[in-house]
């Protein structure tokens, strides 16, 4: 090899060196401008993962949320129809009772001191109504006809065996219920703020002052419950009539059949304290028609 030739291979040769010097100085200087981009990138890939994961619940947690408040309101707003399987309503007469209609018995047919009890006993189911529905309680209106005698000066007769209102009164309070007795109010409005007062009523009606609804009935009490604000009715307990018990009718209906010929037309029960009732016997040993939802309550015993 010539001297030429080994100078051009050195020309090469230095040539190749100083290009790939060159090319990895411009690697070291383009890769530490790259970093704090690079590190920025890495930085917030983290940061938007840890945004994801914290708030990527939120939409199930708010949904479960919603869906437990739903739930809640329905358990509170616990549906009209629902609540009338909680509310006895006892008949007298023996045409229910041949029917077997939900709450008719066998003291439908039953002679009492005061008489057949299909003719007088509308007072005493209203008040067995009562008792069975608003205490931990329950009994027949044959166990309220001789409580009734004991906790009140109601003294039945043959021929006439009706409780009036003070002996309803008395018996009602001697249970822990709070009452008041009403006239007839000159305003419908009136009359219907007042039974929307209450928990429940015992009410006197009478065909000779509006038969719309009863007729041929010279006087008999009824016992409304519930209201329902969308159609004005209430959910009502008429023990003397099958076509009617456990029926919802007009409110007004009540209000115009008030009989006006009595001392008073209304009884409202306000409220229950159980420190005060002081008979709390339960248990009905006569033979009655059960509804499919009923619930037999536990037996207590006390003077019958």
């Amino acid at each position: 090899m010539n001297q030429r030739t080994r100078r051009t291979i050195l020309i090469v040769l230095v040539s190749v060196l100083l290009v790939v010097t060159v090319l990895f100085m411009c690697l070291l200087l383009f890769d530490k401008d790259l970093e704090p981009i690079l590190s920025h990138l890495r930085e917030t890939e983290v940061q938007t993962e840890e945004v994801r994961e914290t708030e990527a619940p939120a939409p199930e947690t708010e949904a479960a949320q919603t869906e437990s408040e739903t739930e809640s309101e329905q358990e509170t707003e616990e549906p009209l129809k629902a609540r009338t399987q909680s509310i006895y309503t006892f008949s007298q007469g023996p045409v229910a009772w041949e029917s077997k209609t939900p709450y008719s018995g066998e003291w439908c047919e039953f002679e009492m001191e005061g008489g057949r009890f299909s003719v007088f006993g509308c007072g005493l189911c209203a008040l067995a109504n009562i008792y069975s529905s608003l205490t931990p309680y329950e009994c027949s209106p044959v166990d309220m006809y001789y409580y009734a005698m004991k906790a009140s000066d109601y003294s039945p007769s043959w021929g006439y065996g009706a409780i009036d209102w003070p002996f309803m009164g008395q018996t009602l309070r001697s249970l822990g219920f709070k009452v008041s007795f009403h006239k007839k109010n000159r305003s419908y409005e009136a009359f219907r703020a007042a039974y929307r007062s209450g928990l429940t009523a015992i009410v006197l009606v009478c065909s000779d002052d509006d038969d719309t609804y009863w007729q041929d009935t010279p006087g008999h009490y009824v016992n409304p419950w519930l209201y329902d604000e969308k159609t004005d009715q209430i959910f009502l307990g008429d023990s003397g009539s099958p076509k009617h018990n456990r029926h919802w009718v007009p409110l007004r209906y009540l209000y115009d059949a008030l009989a006006h010929d009595s001392s008073y037309q209304y009884m409202l029960v306000h409220s229950y304290d159980e420190s005060k009732n002081t008979w709390k016997y339960s248990g009905i040993t006569e033979k009655f028609t059960k509804p499919w939802y009923y619930t037999p309550k536990e037996k207590h015993e006390a003077e019958r």
